[in-house]
């Protein structure tokens, strides 16, 4: 009788532990364009392609875009981490989209970022990257300073 109790108690806990993993949303718009933007601040190139859907990475393999990036960046002083603070400034999500503007604050400027994402089968996927032009406006009415270091996709 006591083995029966414990092979139901494990069954019980096994199927919970399936029904949770099965109801896991997983990392949240917001959660992965954060993790882009300190991809790129880290210039962890690995990171960047496997948040990065089909469209940001140039056609290329894994490690041959973790190659191309490191090649076009070899050049760059590498001081570690540049961006003193990088926060959502504001996102707006859809069923199937999502757009989340970034603020990175780097050397006392701040720029703003916009992380186009589609949720795919395996969560939220950066799909587009861009600087949010100067003038560009959030919904609490700020707009991005120029100077500060902004990351491109264009060619590296």
């Amino acid at each position: 009788m006591p083995l029966v109790i414990a092979i139901s108690v494990i069954v019980a806990l096994l199927g919970f532990v399936f029904y949770a993993l099965a109801h896991e949303r997983g990392p949240s718009a917001p959660d992965v364009a954060i993790g882009y933007e300190r991809a790129w601040d880290e210039l962890n190139f690995g990171l960047l392609w496997d948040l990065s859907g089909p469209e940001l990475r140039d056609g290329m393999r894994r490690d041959q875009f973790i190659a191309a990036k490191r090649h076009a960046y070899a050049s760059a002083e590498h001081r570690g981490r540049l961006a003193e603070r990088i926060e959502v400034d504001t996102f707006v999500e859809g069923h199937q989209s999502a757009l989340v503007v970034t603020q990175v604050t780097a050397e006392g400027s701040t720029v703003r970022n916009d992380v186009l994402l589609e949720r795919r089968a395996n969560g939220w996927t950066v799909v587009g990257y861009s600087l949010r032009p100067t003038g560009a406006s959030s919904p609490r009415g700020a707009s991005a300073d120029a100077g500060a270091p902004a990351h491109s996709d264009d060619g590296a």
